[in-house]
Parts: structure tokens; C-alpha cells; sequence
């Protein structure tokens, strides 16, 4: 470009913006196209306007263009002594870096870096009266030699924006005037306090009567240093408080103060001295905000911060952060030196990451980078390694766990970290390791949410599970999936009661076969009684839960025979009284009958699940009690007749009867007569159960001349109605001249 355009160009931009600021109140606009002109006329693509604030030796970018979002209106430059902004400030004059990469006489902000920012020039602005506002700055991406006439075009802008910025300024604060009064009317939040130049206070405005109590009528005409703490003052503080203000026209007020009532309130504000247009002392304004919680809440942080460093510093683990971009350490406790057998002052010199990364086992290394990257990328993990001690040699084992650490913003800025040696017990484990291999149960090993870190080698074999698949919560699918939840379930109360058990079901791989297994887990804890793991075994009982299980029958059983043996008892026992002449009778059917029903429970007492007690066997029980008469007894039948357990009790109290009949009136009681028992299993029939005939026959009997009224009793009750009503049996009972001949046909087992 040559100069002739390029002066035309610079005129052109004067000209334009002229234009603008006739056609437009709003500061932040006039300033925005100040620097687009500016960058239009110097064919540059950033450009900005930075106003100083001297309470924190800062500049705000107030205006600006090119910038990417989050800079104009938010990022702040230093002006510290490395700053070129703060250069050209106190020399009055421009500042030229044709090359900021060369440049040694200052320090960049980071964003002009990120943005490409290779050359710029910086101008002063100033307000009427030599009064510094702020810069105008041009930057480019690529070197620039900046001439003199392009200096003489910037001065010239900054020279037009400092009336321009006073014109605002003064406009601002005649409408700021105007509006004061509903701003104090609506300003509750804030003390407002105007005073003489003798510190009388003659405004007791806003919130000052909510936040410190004293109503006007009681504040107007004090002194304003009623509200200070009677330490602050003893110091003398409220004077020179005036003082400063007095001298540079505001000072900050932040400290305690008092309320009407003797409590502190924390305020936040400045003390600003009031001046007429000649410049000549007027008063005061102090205004503040109540930021009592803020304070209180601050405070209650440094606490818990210098606990928590404290207990880093206790800690016989190491606490750490790094800074989530270089990874360099910003913080490290003194467990590091006794574990790591180096200082921290050596561990911190230059790179301190690769100085750590340098100490780790070579084969560990792509383990702890990888596990380094994702914590950076926002996980929290958990991971094991080993380090060579610079100062012996010995290996120790290590135990991190790392965490992101965010800003307010969510962006990870820290990655934070806790180190625990773990070489003994690594020591421990690998003793307990061959323990555990060696013993038949299942053995393994989790974490305090339940998910496995290790499996023995039986779990393996018997589940076909390998340990990687079992880890995490692998090691359900070797469960039945019935048992899944109830597992779960029991590791959510595991923490809470500290023990686990459940008892479940677990496929064997090689019979695909589930066999119930009892799971038992307990945690390991270290010295302070924090739980580091949990151990677990699972032992097969299989047969024991079937035992119980049978029992449970069994005992179900014994129940219903000993209800049913009561009620035959009673009913007998009635039965046999209704029948008795007198107690003597009594007691000795009684006791008869008492005996055949226990011949009978105690064949009943001697079978498993599947046995059954056989006619014969029977028989030959109730013969065998007849003392010496079985000789005259015919047995004619197939043996091994399989009864039905529940018809076994019944049939043998009236085989019972009729032997008892038989030996007090019957064949048995005469030597010369003859008891035939026959029996047969008849075919043909269409019953759901075989049949078992029973011929009961008395032959040669002298039967007295009345045994047809003698034909009614007990036996004969037992015979026709009880048989047929609780064996579904069909039965017959007739006196013959010769003697009784009875039959009874019933169903017995099919197996």
C-alpha cells in the first residue's frame, strides 16, 4: 500500500468514526468501532480498548474485535512491571513490539499468545486534565514493522477517544445523578452513609437502618464512626480512613463492623470523599455491602483447607495434585519422602512428572501413563505399580488413586491423587495367596462395592470362569440367575453390617449342573480400621441343603403320624371304655390295643422314603404276640405284599381286634379249632392300585349258644365301617356255627 492511500485510508477512518459518536450514546459502542476503524485502517484483524483499574493494578479489554468469545467485557491484562500496558501508561507514549517473541522487556497476557498475536502497538489514552483511561491496541498476526505515520494515526484516535470518554463520562454521571435517589430508595441490600467534612453523618440512607439498626433519627448528627469496632476505634482506624480517602478521593472499607446491638456485621464497600465542581471538600459517602455470610463462609474454608492440609500432613499416605496440563506437582505431602526415600524438595526440581515417571518400573509404565490419561479425560481410577527407590534400590509396591479436580466452570484443572504403599501387604498376599490355593472351598477376592479383583483357581475350574472374566461383576454369571439379586442385594448390606452371606446356586461347567454353594465374605482392614478388600469363600453344600430339605419333610411328616397317632389313641381309648365292664377290663384291652399300635409304629419308625412294610411282615408282628397260639395259625400267601404307608396303622388294629376276638372267644382259644390266614393279590380289576384280598377264617370253633348276640363290638365297628371309610376297602364279617370268617380287600402300593 502505498503512503498516499494509506494516509487516505487513516483520514477516511477519522472521518467515519466522527460520524458515528455524533449518531450515538453508548459507550461500549463507540469504543467497538474505534477499533474496528483503527484495524480497518492499519489492514489489521485485532484491535481493542483496555481501561485501567487501579484498585488491582489491572486493565479490563472493555472493547474490542477479532477476540474470540469470553476476552471482551472478561479478560484482564496485569499491569504489573513486565507489562508493556503499564509501560506506555507511565512513560505517556506508545509502545511498539514489532515481534513479541524477540521481546524482552515484557511479559504478554497468555490470550494474545492464543490468538497469534506476533507484533502490536500500544497507545495511551487520556482524559482531559492528563487523566490515564486506558490504551488503544492494535495487534497483528505476523511481524510488522509499524511506521511513524501509522503511530501518528493511533495517537490521533486516542487523543479524539479521551474527550469522547470524558463527554460519556460527565453525561453518565448527570442521569446517574438524577436517578439516585430511587437507586438509594431501592437499595436495601447496601449501607449508605453521607457525612460532613467533620465525619457528622447527615444521610442515613438505603439499607443502613436494616443491616446496622440505628434508625435516621438516631444516626443523623453522630459520628460515622459509631458503626466501627471499639478496636477499630482504639487504632484510630475511622481517621485514617478519612485520611486515605481524602488524599486519593476513595479508599476501601472492608472489615467488621458493629451494629446498633453490639453484634458484627462484615461490610465491603469504600469511603469516597465528596467534592463540589470547584474541587473544594464537601463530605463524605461510605457505602458497603453486608457480605457477613460470604466472610463466614471464606473463613469456615480456610479452616477446612488447613485441616485438610493438616491431615495431608499427618497422612502416612501420599496426598497430591497436579496441574492437569504440564502435570507438574502444586502439591505434595511428607508421606512421599519416607515412602519414595527422597526428598521433596530433589522430587520437585525441573520436570517433576518425568522425574516420577523415571522412578516407576519400566513394564509398569504404560500402565500409569494410560491410567494418567484417563483421569485428564475426566475418570476416576484406581491402579497398582512399582517404583525403584532412588536411595536403595528396593522395590516398593504403590496404590494409586486419582481423581479429576474441576473449576467452577467444569474444566479440569487439577488432577488430584492418593498414594498407598502397599509392599507388605503384597507381601502378605502372596503368602495368602498359596493358603488359598491350596484349601477346597472357592476363594476370592472384591472391593468394598462387590466387584472382584481375584479368583482362586478351584473357582475357575469349577465355574470355567477365568479370573479376568470374573472380575468386576463377572462372577455372577457363574450364579443362577434366580440367585443374581439376592447376591446384590446382600454385598448393599454387606457394607453397612460388615459380613456377607448368601447362600446360592453356582453352575458347575463341566456337568452344567447348579449346586447350592454358602458365600461368606468378611474385609480386610489396615491399622486405622479402614477396609482395604474383602475376602470371600464359597463352600458346596449341595447335600447338606438337600439333608435339610429331606428333614424338613421329615419332620413335616412326624407331625401329621403324631396328630393322626393321638387321634387314634383317643378315639380308641373311648371306644375301649364304652366296651369295658370295669377299670381292670379296662387296662387290659387298653394295654393290648396300645401294644399292637406300637408293633406297628415301630415297623413304621424303621423305613427310609422309599421302603414299605409287607403284609407278611404284618402278620407275623401281631402273631408273634400270641403267646405260644401261633401253632394252631395257618399262614397261606405270596410274601412281600407292599403296603401303603397310610393304611398300615388302620389295618393292623383290626387284624388286632380279630386276633384278640380269636384269642378270648375264637379258634384260639380252643385247642382243637383252626385260624387260616390267606391272602392274595387279585388281577383284573380296574383300580387305580393293586388289591390285596385278606381271608381271616376260624374253623372248629365251639361257639357258645348266644354268639349271634355277641356279634357287635369294637373290632367289628373297625372292621365294617373304618376300613371302608379310611382305606377305601371293601370288607366282610360274619359268625358262623364253626366260627368268625372275615375278608377285607384293600389297595396297596404299586411299588
Amino acid at each position: 500500500m502505498t503512503i498516499a492511500s494509506r494516509t487516505e485510508r487513516h483520514q477516511e477512518a477519522l472521518s467515519a468514526f466522527g460520524d458515528f459518536v455524533l449518531d450515538n450514546a453508548d459507550l461500549d459502542d463507540i469504543l467497538t468501532e474505534a477499533c474496528r476503524r483503527v484495524a480497518h485502517g492499519l489492514d489489521v484483524t485485532l484491535a481493542k480498548v483496555i481501561e485501567i483499574d487501579r484498585n488491582d493494578d489491572t486493565g479490563l479489554v472493555r472493547a474490542g474485535i477479532g477476540w474470540r468469545p469470553g476476552i471482551v467485557g472478561q479478560e484482564r491484562v496485569s499491569l504489573s512491571e513486565k507489562s508493556s500496558e503499564a509501560y506506555a501508561i507511565e512513560k505517556a507514549e506508545p509502545v511498539i513490539s514489532n515481534d513479541i517473541s524477540e521481546e524482552d522487556r515484557f511479559k504478554f497476557p497468555q490470550f494474545l499468545i492464543d490468538h497469534g498475536v506476533v507484533a502490536l502497538v500500544n497507545v495511551p489514552i487520556f482524559l482531559p486534565g492528563r487523566k490515564p483511561f486506558g490504551l488503544l491496541q492494535v495487534d497483528a498476526r505476523e511481524r510488522r514493522e509499524f511506521g511513524g505515520e501509522d503511530i501518528t494515526f493511533l495517537k490521533t484516535y486516542a487523543m479524539i477517544l479521551g474527550p469522547v470518554i470524558d463527554r460519556h463520562r460527565t453525561v453518565s454521571a448527570l442521569k446517574t445523578s438524577d436517578e439516585r435517589l430511587k437507586l438509594i430508595e431501592n437499595a436495601r441490600a447496601y449501607v449508605m452513609i453521607v457525612s460532613d467534612t467533620n465525619d457528622r453523618i447527615t444521610d442515613w440512607l438505603a439499607g443502613s437502618q436494616d443491616i446496622l439498626g440505628w434508625s435516621p433519627e438516631e444516626a443523623i448528627g453522630q459520628p460515622a464512626a459509631i458503626i466501627f469496632t471499639d478496636e477499630d476505634r482504639a487504632a484510630n482506624v475511622p481517621h485514617e480512613e478519612l485520611a486515605r480517602a481524602a488524599a486519593t478521593g476513595s479508599t476501601a472499607d472492608r472489615r467488621w463492623h458493629q451494629r446498633r446491638d453490639g453484634s458484627r456485621v462484615f461490610l465491603d464497600g469504600q469511603m469516597i470523599a465528596v467534592k463540589d465542581a470547584s474541587g473544594t471538600p464537601t463530605g463524605y459517602l461510605k457505602i458497603a455491602q453486608d457480605v457477613t455470610d460470604r466472610v463466614q463462609i471464606e473463613a469456615a474454608l480456610r479452616e477446612s483447607e488447613n485441616r485438610l492440609r493438616q491431615f495431608g500432613e499427618a497422612s502416612q499416605d501420599i496426598l497430591w495434585m497436579r496441574d492437569a496440563q504440564t502435570l507438574q506437582w502444586q502439591y505434595l505431602t511428607p508421606a512421599f519422602e519416607s515412602i519414595y526415600g527422597m526428598s521433596r524438595h530433589d522430587a520437585l526440581e525441573g520436570n517433576d512428572f518425568d522425574n516420577w515417571i523415571a522412578m516407576i518400573l519400566e513394564e509398569d509404565r504404560p500402565l500409569v501413563l494410560d491410567a494418567i490419561d484417563r483421569v485428564r479425560a475426566g475418570k476416576h481410577v484406581t491402579f497398582d505399580y512399582r517404583i525403584r527407590r532412588p536411595a536403595d534400590g528396593s522395590i516398593r509396591w504403590l496404590r494409586n488413586t486419582d481423581f479429576p479436580i474441576t473449576d467452577t466452570r467444569g474444566k479440569i484443572t487439577l488432577v488430584g491423587g492418593v498414594g498407598h504403599d502397599l509392599t507388605e501387604l503384597r507381601e502378605t498376599e502372596l503368602r495368602l495367596k498359596v493358603l488359598m490355593e491350596g484349601i477346597p472351598q472357592l476363594v476370592w477376592r472384591a472391593d468394598n462395592q462387590g466387584d472382584w479383583t481375584w479368583s482362586s483357581p478351584q473357582w475357575s475350574e469349577y465355574t470355567g470362569y477365568s479370573i479376568e472374566e470374573s472380575k468386576g461383576d463377572g462372577w455372577l454369571q457363574a450364579f443362577h440367575p434366580d440367585d443374581r439379586e439376592a447376591a446384590r442385594s446382600a454385598w448393599n448390606e454387606a457394607v453397612r453390617t460388615g459380613s456377607f452371606a448368601v447362600e446360592a446356586r453356582i453352575c458347575n461347567a463341566s456337568t452344567q449342573e447348579y449346586r447350592w454353594f454358602q458365600t461368606r465374605a468378611l474385609p480386610v482392614r489396615n491399622d486405622r480400621g479402614s477396609i482395604i478388600e474383602w475376602l470371600g469363600t464359597s463352600t458346596d453344600i449341595h447335600q447338606l441343603h438337600e439333608l435339610q430339605g429331606r428333614q424338613q419333610v421329615l419332620v413335616a411328616e412326624l407331625q401329621h403320624r403324631t396328630r393322626n397317632l393321638m387321634a387314634v389313641v383317643q378315639s380308641m381309648s373311648e371306644k375301649t371304655v364304652r366296651a369295658s365292664a370295669d377299670l381292670s377290663d379296662f387296662k387290659e384291652r387298653f394295654g393290648h390295643r396300645i401294644a399292637a399300635l406300637s408293633r406297628v409304629q415301630s415297623l413304621l419308625s424303621r423305613l427310609n422314603d422309599s421302603d414299605r412294610i409287607t403284609f407278611d411282615e404284618l402278620i407275623d408282628a401281631e402273631l408273634n404276640a400270641l403267646d405260644g397260639r401261633a401253632g394252631q395259625v395257618t399262614l397261606d400267601g405270596p410274601g412281600g405284599v407292599r403296603l401303603r404307608s397310610s393304611t398300615v396303622q388302620t389295618l393292623a388294629m383290626a387284624l388286632h381286634e380279630l386276633a384278640t376276638n380269636a384269642i378270648k372267644h375264637g379258634a384260639l382259644s380252643q385247642p382243637a379249632a383252626k385260624l387260616r390266614i390267606g391272602w392274595a393279590l387279585l388281577s383284573d380289576t380296574d383300580s387305580e392300585y393293586p388289591l390285596l384280598q385278606i381271608d381271616w377264617r376260624e374253623t372248629g370253633v365251639a361257639m357258645p349258644p348266644d354268639f349271634a348276640e355277641r356279634a357287635s363290638g369294637h373290632g367289628r365297628e373297625l372292621i365294617e365301617y373304618a376300613l371302608p371309610y379310611q382305606l377305601d376297602a371293601e370288607t366282610s364279617f360274619a359268625l358262623h356255627p364253626d366260627g368268625v370268617h372275615c375278608t377285607i380287600v384293600l389297595p396297596v402300593s404299586a411299588r
